[in-house]
């Protein structure tokens, strides 16, 4: 998600974009969280240009609200927003789940396993930001799997409008676990090319996170606004 400059290289901006995101969707930085340009650009020992950059790339991805003349805060959750990206990273990944199906994924085998014991082991130690990030690394292996490295830009872009729900609502060993058995079902139709089970199973998979929006909105509500 990170942009370089000509020559390819890091920027400041790409720095304080990287870390903001992060910190937004882990929630260390809550939603209605205030951000001054001054104290971010303090943080990071760099001037206040490459923080108004970051600023602006985050408000354009709905995470950060700037406005002239006002505080910038970070965008309290949309319901809105959660499932506009849950539409578009479906339609995405049944798609590249089809071709992943038809191919010969053989290389991926040992790394398919991996991620699946990793996925246990934090599960195990009832670790969910752990897991949450072995989540996102699964999903690129599918990609990987069915050589559409890109298409992961497109899934990782909608999937971090649901980090937030997502981390809210891992609070127990059964929904990590459940999110697991789920992934141990795509790999198996993955090695056996059953396309049509994949794409029922991903429907599924991507829906159980908006089953739970109700629960997590009512333990937190000020995390969530439909302005």
């Amino acid at each position: 998600m990170a942009r370089r400059d000509t020559l390819g290289r890091r920027t400041a901006s790409d720095v304080v974009f990287d870390r903001l995101h992060a910190d937004i969707v882990s929630l260390r930085l809550l939603p209605g969280a205030r951000l001054s340009e001054v104290d971010v650009a303090r943080q990071f020992e760099v001037s206040r240009q490459p923080v108004r950059e970051a600023f602006i790339r985050l408000h354009d991805l709905n995470m950060l609200r700037v406005q002239p003349q006002r505080a910038t805060r970070v965008r309290r959750i949309s319901e809105q927003a959660l499932l506009n990206a849950r539409f578009v990273r479906t339609a995405v990944e049944i798609e590249v789940l089809k071709v992943a199906c038809e191919r010969d994924t053989i290389a991926v085998d040992e790394a398919f396993e991996r991620s699946l014991d990793e996925q246990q082991g934090a599960i195990d130690a009832a670790d969910p930001a752990r897991f949450h990030a072995l989540d996102y690394a699964f999903h690129a292996l599918v990609c990987r799997a069915a050589d559409r490295a890109v298409a992961y830009e497109t899934i990782a872009s909608n999937k971090s409008q649901l980090d937030r729900l997502c981390l809210l609502s891992l609070t127990d060993v059964a929904e990590m676990q459940t999110i697991r058995a789920d992934h141990a079902q795509l790999v198996d139709c993955i090695r056996h090319g059953r396309a049509p089970e994949a794409e029922t199973l991903i429907r599924r998979h991507l829906s159980r996170v908006i089953e739970l929006l109700g629960s997590v909105r009512t333990a937190h509500p000020d995390y969530f606004d439909d302005a």
